[in-house]
């Protein structure tokens, strides 16, 4: 494998805060690989300018919980709210990087979400975001600023609201593409001493399978991992999702989004998996 080393060049992580459960669930991620692969944390908190137009109605009301009674929004109220949760963010960055010993900084931003966290990731490596976002919906979705950054061409680190405790399952999506060999190298950096990576062949025979298994194993030959094989339907999530359901939660690793380019294939992936994703980014495809 070409250029093994840049596999993971991952020195500083951007992580998207709100203090949602799904904003803290990106954070116990990214402080995760943060300590793995010793890399900085850049936290963000963005004010979001459509919650301060809706403030600005006249007609704009909220439900209090747990009374049920409606109140006038109000822009000071909405910018000290913003204010608040900002705060609330630094500070559960601060103890989670503190707690692990890795290099942090934070800032707060207004204006549009997904603009604003596609304008900040130009000074990182990865982005490192919830799934979800603040909907208490009972069904399973993707949150639209998810779905955005997950379909576009940078490296994206989604996890869902609920993690495992341990090392990760790691999982590789292989086509024997140059990104797939990408995705399997960083596999092999992030897995513990020891540990196991599952190669997910993305391939249409039992004799293509075997060919790649032989020289997967050779690639790794010398890295102390249990590898393990599985062969799936090449370019459909369904056939993915089902693995991913039926396997342990853990990190699932994309060297490219091209297998899954239609954002609605990509959106399924995401909402049918419990599995965190580590999409590596098509910006750096050669």
């Amino acid at each position: 494998m070409s250029q093994p080393e840049q596999a993971l060049a991952i020195r500083r992580i951007l992580v998207a805060l709100d203090t949602s459960p799904n904003s803290l669930a990106a954070l116990e991620g990214a402080v995760a690989l943060a300590t793995r692969i010793e890399a900085e944390l850049l936290g963000l908190f963005v004010e979001d300018v459509e919650l301060l137009r809706m403030a600005d109605s006249p007609h704009a009301r909220e439900i209090l919980y747990p009374s049920a009674r409606g109140a006038q929004l109000s822009r000071p109220g909405m910018e000290l709210r913003l204010r608040i949760q900002s705060e609330r963010a630094r500070n559960a960055l601060a103890a989670a990087a503190e707690n692990a010993h890795v290099p942090w900084s934070f800032r707060t931003v207004r204006g549009h979400v997904a603009s604003e966290l596609m304008a900040a990731v130009g000074a990182a490596d990865l982005l490192a975001l919830g799934k979800r976002g603040w909907s208490c919906s009972s069904q399973l979705r993707i949150g639209s600023t998810a779905l955005q950054l997950a379909t576009s061409a940078i490296p994206v680190l989604l996890n869902p609201t609920s993690r495992t405790s341990g090392q990760p399952r790691l999982q590789v999506y292989y086509d024997d593409s140059p990104a797939a060999k990408r995705a399997l190298l960083a596999a092999s950096q992030l897995a513990e001493d020891g540990g196991s990576v599952t190669i997910l062949l993305a391939v249409a025979s039992t004799e293509q399978a075997r060919s790649l298994e032989s020289e997967i194993a050779l690639a790794l030959k010398g890295r102390n991992l249990t590898i393990r094989f599985q062969q799936i339907v090449p370019n459909d999530e369904a056939s993915l999702s089902r693995v991913l359901r039926e396997d342990q939660p853990g990190l699932l690793i994309l060297g490219s989004r091209e297998p899954f380019r239609g954002s609605h294939s990509l959106e399924a992936l995401l909402r049918d998996s419990k599995a965190s994703v580590l999409l590596l980014g098509d910006r750096t495809e050669p």
